[in-house]
């Protein structure tokens, strides 16, 4: 997903507990958002903008408070639905990251991640 022009990684990865009971991080230095794989599915969306915010606010260095955001967030997400927006390409982009260590012959270890070959 691009925010800002810049290419984030939208990855499924960790719990609620890793994420210090959040549903999701924007780690705007590393483009990447994360979405707590035991986030209710009905959440996803309203996470992944909430995270969206994050990274506009980081990049554009508006310097909003996280309540502000979660009030955006809460509003953008209500006015879009009821005005029948079709949020779920956004949450379609969300990758399933399980990267898994694979030993293959000759002892080259490789990781799969979504389905592509890492080296």
């Amino acid at each position: 997903m691009k925010i800002l022009g810049y290419n984030y990684t939208i990855v499924r990865d960790g719990t609620m507990d890793d994420l210090g009971g959040a549903m999701g991080r924007c780690h705007y230095a590393r483009l990447r958002i994360q979405i707590a794989e035991d986030c209710a599915p009905q959440q996803e969306t309203s996470t992944l903008l909430h995270e969206i915010l994050e990274a506009l606010n980081a990049h554009l260095d508006l310097r909003l408070e996280h309540t502000a955001i979660m009030g955006l967030e809460s509003g953008l997400y209500q006015v879009l639905s009821d005005a029948g927006v079709d949020l779920s390409p956004l949450t379609r982009q969300i990758g399933e990251l399980r990267v898994v260590p694979r030993e293959l012959a000759g002892g080259v270890a490789i990781a799969i991640e979504s389905g592509r070959k890492l080296a």
